[in-house]
């Protein structure tokens, strides 16, 4: 019974999640651009933790302003290329786990599809922040809100 209602917490986290960063629609934008959210079955603010170390740990990321619930960075590819990543958390079912999103956008306008980099620049930090094994952990994006995610080949 606690697993169907914790499945059923998490399905309604992830709706309402998909229903507020789109707002039924695509966004407007003329940059490559990746948004996902995930659900993670871990406070938020060991995730927040885990992301953070993470980020400073690849090297290529210059980590902005730092806050419980706002991760911003600037994301430098091998080619030079500038992105904007954002990972933004909130607590869902009284704490028992968390909400997060994450958007990554070029800096240039001319690079409207990167070949799945931006969604590569979220992917490689949840990975290698050991967040995919987290309890209940699941990923929601598509063609709509991450240009390029079936092109991607993250390294």
């Amino acid at each position: 019974m606690a697993l169907s209602l914790r499945t059923l917490v998490v399905a309604s986290a992830l709706f309402l999640g998909m229903c507020i960063i789109t707002s039924g629609k695509p966004a407007e934008t003329t940059h490559a651009y990746c948004r996902i959210v995930w659900l993670v079955g871990v406070p938020c603010d060991q995730a927040n933790m885990a992301l953070v170390t993470q980020m400073k740990a690849m090297g290529s990321y210059k980590l902005g302003p730092v806050t419980p619930a706002l991760i911003q960075a600037n994301h430098t590819s091998a080619v030079g290329q500038i992105e904007g990543v954002n990972f933004t958390m909130m607590p869902i079912s009284m704490s028992l786990g968390c909400h997060i999103e994450g958007s990554s956008v070029s800096e240039f306008w001319f690079s409207l599809f990167d070949n799945g980099t931006n969604y590569c620049n979220l992917h490689n930090v949840i990975q290698g922040s050991g967040l995919t094994k987290a309890p209940g952990f699941i990923e929601f994006t598509n063609e709509w809100l991450c240009l390029g995610v079936g092109l991607s080949a993250c390294k």
